[in-house]
């Protein structure tokens, strides 16, 4: 039996010591998944034993614990506990004679209240390949409390702190912990425990847990260390999503997976090669394995039947026939001859279609142009360079249509006022019909002047702007020419090697 425990533990540490291995390939092979953390409360009886004689008192608690493997983990917990009872040790000596009485038997009452770290050892581990429901443990740690003592004698008024220099408020002090419970699984998330825990406080602390030191008859203090003992009740929850983490490890069994892995590679079927029929697909995938020796199949073991018309194609003398026609026993479909027009059939369509044809009487020729548009240099009403080539255009289309007459609409960008931008708008109309006038010799009645200044902007910001700066084109219908405007700017931007305008006032 010793031996066979001795394999299990062996078994388990290997499991601890590999739970990130790497094979020469760089494969992780993770043993160790991501577990749910445990949170409890936990309620119990709480008494001090050594030289007292203690009743029955009650504690609380909260823990929070988590899994470092499948066998150690991580507690941490913070309790209450209140235990009370008397003082049971003789106080004969010289303290009880100088106080006038010979056995001084104090009732105490302790509040502590207190945090503590433990390392858990889960011992279920020895039935790896079991679903654990049970889980036995032992724990051991450290702490820290703040003590209130508070020491009572019913028939003698006893300055206990002069006489033992013990403060009610003993203020902070360190403590060791240990223990062992088991708890029994009851919900996939559920556990209930039973556990005993045992706590020793250190320092002077240690003996004044029931208020009052031992003192021998000849008046000496020894050591006599107050433990406090709590047997409790423990209600566990794993907190986690079922699909992201398994249960806290302690549950859990290091060969589960390999266990769930063994399954599944068992439970697949064995895998036959046989292919009955020859024709390349094994009998597992083929779904016809009779296939006739030297036809052709598909990637299912199917005899091929390119046409789709129900005659596999090594049966098929026409493998390929048209769709849409019935095909005899051998795959060649039934197509009807075609019914084929004569020429006097074609004419005498033609002749009918055009019996009551009637010719379409032409329509008027439009002038609906697209024209050139002209853009100008800030505040400048002198024509570019550039733009000479788009002018040209205008004046082909002109001489070319002799009574066609155009409008020649100026406007600027936003950057002045209204009237200036206006009288500037009309000097580049001006400027671009006098240039055409005299380069190409077009008349000038054939031109109707119009501007806008910075209306119809093209570019809808407030700044300088070329698209805005421009002299627009269109085949006039009804407009009429429009004068010099009269709004108190008598010129406005550059002409030629002249310049005219207001810097100030914007272009």
């Amino acid at each position: 039996m010793t031996r066979k425990v001795s394999v299990l533990i062996a078994l388990v540490l290997g499991f601890y010591m590999t739970g990130f291995a790497q094979d020469n390939s760089g494969l992780a092979i993770n043993s160790k998944p991501k577990d749910m953390w445990e949170v409890g409360l936990n309620v119990g009886h709480s008494i001090v034993t050594g030289d007292v004689d203690w009743d029955s008192s009650y504690g609380v608690g909260l823990h929070l614990r988590k899994a470092l493997d499948y066998v150690f983990s991580i507690r941490l917990d913070a309790a209450y506990h209140n235990p009370k009872g008397a003082e049971e040790e003789d106080r004969r000596g010289q303290d009880g004679m100088k106080y006038g009485f010979t056995n001084w038997q104090p009732e105490y009452d302790t509040r502590f209240i207190g945090g503590d770290i433990s390392l858990v050892a889960s011992l279920n581990q020895l039935k790896i390949g079991k679903k654990n429901k049970i889980n036995p443990y032992f724990f051991a740690g450290a702490g820290v409390t703040s003590l209130t003592v508070t020491a009572i004698d019913g028939s003698n008024e006893v300055d206990v702190e002069e006489r033992i220099a013990f403060d009610d408020d003993w203020g902070t002090s360190a403590y060791l912990t240990g223990g062992a419970g088991i708890a029994f699984k009851v919900g996939k998330k559920f556990s209930i425990g039973i556990e005993h825990k045992v706590i020793a406080v250190m320092g002077r602390a240690d003996d004044l847990l029931d208020a009052a030191e031992l003192n021998t008859r000849g008046g000496a203090e020894t050591s006599s260390r107050d433990l406090l003992n709590y047997t409790n009740v423990r209600l566990n929850f794993a907190l986690g999503k079922d699909e992201e983490k398994a249960l806290p490890l302690w549950w859990a069994s290091p060969l589960d997976m390999v266990a769930e892995d063994l399954a599944e590679v068992k439970a697949r079927p064995i895998f036959d090669i046989t292919d009955s029929d020859n024709d390349g697909v094994v009998d597992m995938f083929d779904q016809e394995t009779n296939t006739a020796a030297g036809a052709p199949v598909d990637t299912r073991g199917v005899a091929l039947d390119s046409d789709g018309d129900g005659v596999a194609d090594y049966m098929d003398k026409e493998p390929y026939s048209p769709p849409g026609y019935k095909v005899d026993n051998n795959g060649v479909a039934d197509i009807p001859a075609p019914d084929i027009l004569s020429e006097d059939d074609v004419n005498k369509i033609v002749d009918a279609k055009l019996k009551n044809f009637k010719v379409p009487t032409p329509a008027a020729p439009r002038m609906d142009w697209f024209l050139p548009m002209v853009n100008f240099d800030n505040n400048r009403y002198s024509i570019k360079g550039s733009e000479y080539g788009k002018l040209h255009q205008l004046a082909t289309v002109l001489q070319q249509h002799p009574g066609m007459r155009v409008v020649a609409s100026g406007f600027t960008d936003a950057t002045a006022s209204n009237c200036y931008n206006d009288v500037l708008s009309y000097n580049r109309a001006q400027a671009t019909i006098d240039y055409m006038v005299s380069k190409y010799g077009i008349g000038r009645d054939r031109f109707i002047l119009n501007y806008g200044g910075e209306n119809n902007l093209l570019d809808p910001s407030q700044g300088r702007s070329l698209a805005n700066r421009r002299v627009e084109f269109k085949v006039a219908t009804v407009e009429s020419e429009m004068g010099k405007p009269d709004c108190g700017v008598g010129s406005a931007g550059k002409g030629g090697s002249g310049y005219t305008g207001n810097k100030e006032s914007g272009y």
